[in-house]
């Protein structure tokens, strides 16, 4: 599961099942979809060639 940090804009994946119980009953925290940045970031990374 994906939560964001309201506070810092961060998003998190969180595995754990007391830390996601704990992320869920905490208001700073809101479950999001899977980033979609992290798989754009991926797929460009992965077209570019490596620096010499």
């Amino acid at each position: 599961m994906f939560f964001l940090n309201k506070d810092t804009g961060l998003i998190w994946e969180v595995v754990d099942a007391d830390s996601i119980k704990r992320c869920q009953n905490d208001s700073n925290y809101e479950e999001v979809e899977k980033p979609r940045v992290e798989q754009e970031e991926a797929s460009k990374s992965a077209k570019k060639p490596a620096k010499k």
